[in-house]
């Protein structure tokens, strides 16, 4: 015989309402768990959550979650300084914001440059997602560290009282940028591409819900 196996950690979820209702605590009882309005961890009827959203799942001893699609995506609350690609979203406040990067403008290819202004050379910029996925403001980013706050900073939202004064910094370095929070109330979310393991404590952005992950064992 071989060695036994290990049993699995205990995982139990942890619903914060939007609302400020009551907490819902659920508990992972087999191999997976999905997470929706029609999932077994069911969220409020949100226009922003798929019917199942995403799913939790064991890979090995370990848990991971991976987002099925549909929706407005699952968010991950930054614990670190990590790397924001072309095409990610990143949430703060009530803010969703979507990094694109900016073609080059040149003169006498289909592009202008207004008389006496120089082209600043900005390279990467993010859109703000409104409701329903219309786009709203445009911030271009300048080359070092662009602070996001809710009234200081090189862009604010200062309708958005989720949002901290001193909310998250955006570093660009050439077509490169990280995002790092800098103790904000509410944390700062990276929308995840790809399966992730989750570790005890972890939130995640499911539509307007925060659901936090408690891991015991």
């Amino acid at each position: 015989m071989g060695p036994p196996t290990a049993a699995r950690p205990q995982v139990s979820f942890r619903v914060v309402r939007a609302d400020g209702g009551p907490e819902m605590s659920v508990p992972m009882s087999g191999e997976t768990l999905t997470c929706g309005t029609r999932g077994d961890l069911t969220l409020p009827d949100d226009p922003f959550i798929a019917p199942v959203q995403a799913r939790f799942f064991f890979s090995g001893q370990r848990l991971a979650i991976e987002d099925l699609g549909g929706g407005n995506g699952v968010f991950a609350r930054l614990k670190v300084e990590r790397e924001l690609t072309v095409g990610g979203e990143l949430r703060l406040g009530r803010q969703r914001l979507l990094l694109e990067a900016i073609p080059p403008v040149t003169p006498g290819e289909g592009g202008t440059i207004a008389w006496g202004s120089a082209d600043p050379g900005f390279k990467l910029r993010i859109i703000q997602l409104l409701e329903g996925g219309m786009r709203g403001a445009a911030f271009c980013l300048r080359e070092g560290e662009n602070l996001l706050g809710r009234e200081v900073g090189d862009i604010t939202f200062p309708g958005d009282g989720f949002v901290s004064g001193r909310h998250a910094v955006l570093n660009a370095r050439g077509e490169r940028l990280t995002v790092k929070d800098v103790g904000s109330s509410n944390g700062t979310f990276l929308r995840i591409s790809a399966p992730s393991f989750v570790e005890h404590g972890d939130q995640f952005l499911v539509g307007r819900e925060l659901v936090r992950v408690e891991i015991a064992g």
